[in-house]
């Protein structure tokens, strides 16, 4: 928690019970703020990806191997 850096856990008992709450707040709201930014951050790399990939069509495994046998099917 960066609003509390250097203080030991005796400073923060020491601390009258307002202010500890008073802390205790900040922390809470800046972790929920990181968490909002986290799936913001989740929700714009799905919309650029499309979420599904690029894939049109499935093809079965023994489909598959006759193409890459018959040469219509680009092996890269």
């Amino acid at each position: 928690m960066q609003h509390l850096k250097g203080a030991s856990y005796s400073d923060v008992l020491s601390m009258p019970t307002y202010e500890r709450r008073f802390f205790l707040g900040l922390l809470t709201k800046e972790v929920r703020q990181r968490e909002e930014a986290a799936e913001a951050t989740k929700e714009q790399q799905a919309a650029v990806s499309g979420g599904k990939g690029k894939r049109q069509t499935r093809v079965s495994g023994e489909a598959l191997k006759t193409q890459m046998k018959n040469g219509d099917l680009p092996i890269k």
